[in-house]
């Protein structure tokens, strides 16, 4: 048991947000391609002066690279994985850093899509009346580090929990939407 918490403990210091997954979301039946989102994409928000590189790293896995380049000289720059899966009408990217940290295990987080007239907005799921419906409701299977849970449920139990959570309103934080800049 320890060991399952020490290996937690270290999914948290390598993944984003705040609703980790030990398992990804995304599984090889169910992953989507949308070649739409490959491109150079720059973030539209006001307060936001990054750029998103998308690209196919496999179109027969369905996987994609994905490499967030901040605004700001002094962040650094993030390199991701991702796939996308449908969850009920829409569509979540399932996501995880690919930054290599001696005794981490990477974290999977998860965004729904949203295209837009000319862009594309990407909402955070791990709001904490999400979190909430994990923790206290029990609807998912996890384990707590610190005040936050972590996902050990597998991918089946995660899309049934984000088709039936997921999708409200309330289960985003934050989103960051973009406009395109270069691609299809």
């Amino acid at each position: 048991m320890r060991f399952v918490l020490t290996l937690i403990g270290m999914l948290l210091l390598s993944g984003c947000g705040d609703l980790l997954s030990v398992h990804p979301l995304a599984t090889a039946e169910t992953a989507v391609f949308d070649a739409g989102l490959i491109g150079e994409w720059a973030c539209s928000d006001k307060d936001c002066k990054g750029t998103a590189l998308i690209r196919a790293a496999s179109v027969e896995k369905k996987e994609y690279d994905i490499v967030w380049i901040p605004g700001d000289a002094d962040d650094e720059t993030l390199r991701l994985k991702g796939k996308l899966v449908k969850v009920g009408d829409r569509v979540v990217f399932d996501l995880v850093t690919t930054r290599k940290q001696e005794l981490a295990v990477a974290g999977h987080f998860f965004m729904l899509v949203e295209k837009t007239g000319d862009g594309v907005k990407f909402y955070w799921l791990d709001s904490e009346w999400l979190r909430n419906r994990v923790v206290w409701q029990n609807a998912l299977a996890h384990t707590m580090v610190g005040d936050k849970p972590v996902i050990t449920a597998g991918s089946a139990e995660i899309n049934a929990f984000l088709a039936k959570f997921g999708l409200d309103g309330k289960a985003v934080s934050d989103s960051l939407g973009f406009r395109r800049v270069k691609g299809q």
